[in-house]
């Protein structure tokens, strides 16, 4: 018998507002519940925060960028970043960015809440949308400021050197817009997509980066305008791009409307799980212990189970090719990390070829980012070189002591790192302009600079797995008439390794500009202070585990 509930419409109006007042009521108890812990801030705290968000941007940011600007309007700045170039290869760097948001919302997406909600809320019967919408558009608000700012320098620094008018300058700023939503977008895509579907994503966004450099490197002046899409070039006098801005706003306005029913279809697992692993790695950031807020997110094996990291009976091949076979076994196993990490490695050995092609800011910006890069993707190789200092303590079950063991698997992090390093300088000496008068000399010392780096990079990521734990005394407090000072060494403390990477980088492309001997025996020496440290480091912590 049919249910009179569904003829009469009076009595369905009536049972789905009765619906919405029970979802109305238990979202309400669920925010008093949310409200009453410890830690939660009030009206005035939100208040409080809102007054510092917009002071900080009108006293601190504002000027900044101003300031910014005004110091890259250099001559040796503006000729490349109004080259004709450069507008497409800023859209090839944007598609690369969405490809790695793709493969970065497996991890952790747009749209996270804290575990709590993600029980109360998203796991009712309610659309997960209503949940979810918040923590999506405060992850878009966020993309927004930056890619806004940093259209704004670009845009302020063209119109100071006469390259575009200011209404070019705003067209590239309503493109960032566009972009905002395309890339969160992207990024929501990689949070809701299985692994299959995610890595074709990511693969499709990838090559398209890819041809978007070749198209610009080898195309013609209609590709090249193409490619730049709203990013103003050809000077002040070529127009403005109102309609590829226009277009890339209207695409991303779609793409932010379809965002939302998406929002649906994003499951419960991977919202508690990406729940659960942000909160523990902000409390233990929150702590200080930086390292292990990093190790949350470190990628569990997904591939190659059926690979044999020990072959049985394969004795001729000695310890070091059975430490180089089960080193290069693990990095199979985890796919999306290796190829982030090859990517990485190419990458920053062509950014460090570009340092010592450029110069002014942009030469310094590309030999920081280069090496800080370089220092990041190597930590992709080291796990084995980890584990061998983590091993410090337990019961021996293997022949090698800790030091044999960190020379062993320090082998196939410094084989591949190596030939990536060789193959990115390479790339980025065949693509990057001649540097001029003494292009040889020059063109081989920005070669040799990446691969020089890599052993140093990975004896400091030895040294840095036998850091232990932070001393008690860092935390004493140091007053200044300026307030508490004690967070400088406890900062100092985390970003050791950072700096020394970025220390020894900085020292060895000086060296080599000067020569080959300055450079070598700066090398050398790095080395051995780095090496010495890190056998220190092992020895202190093989004292603290007896």
């Amino acid at each position: 018998m049919a249910d009179p509930a569904a003829r009469d419409p009076a009595l369905q109006n009536a049972a789905e507002q009765d619906l919405a007042v029970q979802d109305r009521a238990a979202k309400d108890a669920v925010a008093r519940v949310w409200a009453a812990r410890a830690n939660a801030r009030g009206a005035l705290d939100l208040a409080y925060l809102l007054y510092l968000v917009v002071i900080t941007i009108l006293v601190i940011a504002v000027p900044l960028l101003r300031e910014l600007g005004l110091l890259l309007a250099r001559p040796d700045v503006l000729p490349v970043i109004s080259a004709p170039a450069a507008g497409g290869l800023v859209t090839a760097g944007l598609l690369l960015a969405a490809g790695l948001l793709v493969l970065l919302g497996a991890s952790r997406g747009p749209a996270v809440l804290p575990p709590f909600f993600v029980v109360t809320l998203a796991s009712s019967h309610r659309p997960r949308r209503t949940a979810l919408v918040r923590p999506f558009a405060r992850t878009g608000a966020a993309l927004a400021i930056g890619l806004l700012a940093l259209a704004g320098v670009i845009g302020w620094v063209l119109v100071l050197g006469g390259a575009t008018s200011p209404a070019g300058a705003v067209a590239l700023g309503i493109a960032g817009l566009g972009t905002t939503a395309l890339l969160e977008g992207a990024w929501l895509a990689g949070q809701v997509l299985p692994g299959g579907g995610r890595r074709v994503l990511a693969l499709v966004l990838g090559l398209a980066g890819a041809g978007a450099v070749l198209g610009t490197v080898r195309g013609g002046a209609p590709v090249r305008h193409l490619l730049a899409l709203a990013y103003p070039v050809g000077g002040a006098g070529a127009g403005v791009p109102w309609v590829a801005a226009l277009a890339v706003l209207v695409l991303g306005l779609l793409v932010a409307i379809l965002c939302v029913p998406a929002l649906d279809r994003v499951r419960g697992t991977v919202l508690f799980e990406q729940a659960t692993r942000w909160e523990s790695a902000l409390t233990s950031a929150r702590s200080g212990d930086l390292a292990a807020a990093a190790g949350t997110y470190r990628v569990r094996p997904s591939a190659g189970r059926r690979l044999p990291a020990v072959r049985a009976g394969a004795r001729s091949a000695g310890l070091i090719g059975l430490y180089l076979r089960r080193d290069l076994v693990a990095l199979v196993r985890t796919p999306e990390r290796l190829v982030l990490g090859v990517l990485g490695v190419l990458a920053a050995s062509i950014l460090l070829v570009a340092a010592r092609v450029l110069t002014g800011p942009l030469g310094f910006a590309a030999l920081v980012l280069g090496a800080l890069l370089l220092w990041s993707a190597s930590g992709v190789f080291v796990d084995g070189l980890r584990h061998g200092v983590e091993s410090l303590g337990a019961p021996r079950l293997l022949a090698q002591g800790v030091g044999a063991q960190v020379l062993l698997h320090s082998l196939a992090p410094l084989l591949v790192i190596g030939l990536l390093s060789v193959l990115g300088s390479g790339l980025g000496a065949l693509v990057l302009p001649d540097p001029g008068p003494g292009a040889g000399t020059v063109g081989a010392l920005a070669v040799v600079l990446a691969p020089a780096l890599v052993p140093l990079m990975i004896i400091g990521r030895a040294r840095d797995a036998a850091k232990g734990p932070m001393p008690l005394a860092l935390a004493t407090p140091i007053p200044t008439p300026q307030g508490d000072a004690s967070i400088l060494p406890l900062v100092a403390w985390q970003a050791d390794a950072i700096l020394f990477a970025l220390l020894a980088a900085g020292l060895l492309f000086l060296a080599l500009g000067a020569s080959w001997a300055w450079g070598i025996g700066l090398w050398a020496v790095a080395g051995a202070l780095l090496a010495s440290d890190a056998r220190r480091r092992v020895q202190e912590l093989s004292r603290g585990g007896r």
